[in-house]
C-alpha cells in the first residue's frame, strides 16, 4: 500500500479530527483549560480518541465499500477505487488502535473506559445498527456526547448536565442534517447509499431539525444561566450560527457538516465570536 500524503490524510478523515475539540469542552469551560498538567491529559486524550477515530472511519468504509461505488463524491474513496484493499484497511485500522489504546493507558482508567465504548458503539454502528431508523442517528450523536465526556474522564473535571445535553442536541442536529442534504442531493438513489434514508423524508427531517435546534439553544441558555459569568450574551452567536446552518440546508449544502464550516464565513464568524466572548468571559 505506498499513498500519497493526501491520500493517506484522505483514508484516515484527519479533517474530521476537528470533532474531537470536543474533548477540550469540559475543561475548557471550567476555566482550567491552560493548567499544564490539565492541557498535557486533554492533549495526549485528543491524539488517543483521534488515532482511535480513524481507525473506525476506516472499518466502516470496509463495511460501505459496495455502496461507496454508487455514491457521486463517495466513489472516489480511497477503497471503493480499490486503491487499497480491504485487507490493507484491516492492518492499517489495527495500527491505529494500538497506540490509540497505549496512550490511553496513560491517563485515568475512566478515560480508557469511554474510549473503549465509543470504539465498540462506532464498530456496532458499522457492521448493522446503521441500517435501523433513527437509531443510526442517535449512535453517531452519542460518539460526540462521548468526545465530551473523553474530555472529562482525562481531566477528572466534573461536567455540567446542561453542557452535556447540549452537545447531544446539537450533534443530533448535526446528524439529522447530513442525512437531509444526502437525501435532498441523492434523490430516488438515496437508499442505494444509505439504507435507512428509504424512512427519512425531507419534511420529517426538516420538522426535527427545528425541534432539535430549539431545545439545543434552550438548554445552552439554561446552562449559561448557571454558569453566570455573562456567558447568556453568549446565545446570540449561538443563535445565528444555528440558523444560517438550517439555512444552508435548505440550499442543499451540509452533506460533510466539518467542510461546510470551514468553507462558510457566516459559520466561522459566528463560530469564532462564540468561543471568543466565551473565553474572555472565563479567562479575562
Amino acid at each position: 500500500m505506498n499513498l500519497k500524503t493526501e491520500e493517506l490524510k484522505s483514508l484516515l478523515r484527519i479533517h474530521q479530527w476537528f470533532k474531537n475539540i470536543l474533548i477540550f469542552a469540559v475543561p475548557f469551560f471550567a476555566g482550567q483549560l491552560l493548567q499544564i498538567k490539565i492541557l498535557t491529559a486533554t492533549l495526549v486524550a485528543f491524539v488517543s480518541f483521534s488515532l482511535a477515530a480513524s481507525a473506525m472511519y476506516i472499518f466502516n468504509d470496509l463495511m460501505d465499500v459496495d455502496l461507496d461505488r454508487q455514491h457521486p463524491s463517495k466513489r472516489n474513496r480511497l477503497m471503493a477505487q480499490g486503491k487499497v484493499t480491504r485487507r490493507e484497511g484491516a492492518k492499517l485500522a489495527l495500527s491505529l488502535i494500538v497506540p490509540s489504546l497505549l496512550l490511553a493507558l496513560l491517563l485515568p482508567r475512566r478515560f480508557l473506559l469511554i474510549l473503549l465504548s465509543y470504539i465498540a458503539i462506532s464498530g456496532t454502528y458499522s457492521l448493522g445498527l446503521k441500517r435501523v431508523t433513527l437509531l443510526d442517528i442517535f449512535l453517531v450523536a452519542i460518539g460526540y456526547l462521548l468526545r465530551v465526556m473523553a474530555g472529562e474522564g482525562a481531566t477528572g473535571i466534573p461536567a455540567s448536565s446542561w453542557l452535556l445535553i447540549t452537545v447531544f442536541l446539537m450533534a443530533l442536529l448535526i446528524s439529522m442534517g447530513k442525512r437531509r442534504a444526502e437525501l435532498s442531493m441523492l434523490g430516488l438513489q438515496a437508499s442505494n447509499h444509505r439504507p435507512t434514508l428509504t424512512n427519512y423524508t425531507i419534511d420529517f427531517l426538516d420538522n426535527a431539525l427545528l425541534l432539535t435546534s430549539a431545545s439545543a439553544l434552550i438548554t445552552y441558555i439554561l446552562y449559561t444561566v448557571e454558569r453566570g459569568q455573562g456567558l447568556v450574551f453568549t446565545a446570540i452567536p449561538a443563535v445565528y450560527g444555528i440558523l444560517r446552518y438550517l439555512q444552508l440546508l435548505r440550499e442543499d449544502q451540509g452533506s460533510d457538516p466539518i467542510k461546510t464550516f470551514f468553507k462558510d464565513p457566516h459559520l466561522l464568524a459566528s463560530g469564532a465570536i462564540l468561543l471568543g466572548a466565551i473565553f474572555v468571559r472565563i479567562y479575562l
